[in-house]
């Protein structure tokens, strides 16, 4: 019974090394871990284990990773599953492919298995939301497409970089809610990024001067929150 109250994560990989350090690494955080090493058997295994999120490698022999993803988007009881691909390609092609079939996110094996252990805790336990693949965001009267870089606030464009476009589309998926500084580096950059945390607060800076100083609200101990009608 235990068992039923965990959240499940189904993890598909033609890598048994990696299959049994994620499963090592999740089981840690306290989470039901289902691995499959044959993504043949993976829409059956999913519809049987009913996870929470899955997660994909690409490059894996028919179906691939990305075939998986449209496969599953296609299907109402997974359309709003989160669903991270963890990969060893890091070529855009395969970061656009794997946004544009509907995943939630895109780590690198080489340096992203605690970024992932770190995201996947904050989309379930914190309830934080990560989704990549919406490209466009509009609330109240702001604006954000995601894919162009484009950004409208009051029928002004806005300018911005693209670090500055990746946290305010993170904000504003999060609006309402308290974020910390931590959760911004490592939610948006990875922890095996090295990012001082000065530059991010510089990035925050730019983005509010741009978008408006009581829009992300600074609160003590390096806290924010996006607040927008």
């Amino acid at each position: 019974m235990a068992d039923q109250k965990l959240l499940r994560i189904l993890v598909v990989d033609d890598d048994g090394d990696i299959l049994d350090l994620l499963k090592y690494n999740l089981e840690k955080e306290g989470f039901k871990i289902k691995t499959l090493a044959n993504s043949k058997r993976t829409i059956a295994v999913a519809k049987e284990f009913s996870p929470d999120l899955i997660i994909l490698d690409i490059m894996m022999p028919h179906p691939n990773g990305i075939e998986l993803c449209r496969e599953l988007r296609s299907m109402k009881r997974f359309e709003n599953t989160y669903i991270f691909f963890l990969t060893a390609r890091s070529e855009r092609y395969y970061q656009q492919a794997a946004l544009n079939t509907g995943g939630d996110d895109y780590i690198e094996k080489m340096i992203g298995l605690r970024a992932l252990t770190y995201k996947v805790s904050a989309v379930l336990k914190n309830n934080f939301i990560i989704r990549k693949s919406i490209p466009e965001l509009s609330i109240g009267s702001l604006k954000i497409n995601q894919r162009s870089g484009a950004v409208c606030y009051q029928d002004n464009q806005i300018l911005l970089s693209r670090p500055e476009l990746e946290l305010l589309f993170f904000f504003a998926q999060n609006s309402n809610k308290v974020i910390t500084l931590d959760n911004l580096v490592h939610i948006i950059w990875g922890s095996e990024v090295y990012l001082h945390d000065s530059s991010v607060e510089l990035y925050i800076d730019n983005l509010r001067r741009k978008i408006g100083l009581n829009i992300i609200q600074c609160l003590n101990d390096h806290r924010y929150k996006f607040i927008i009608h």
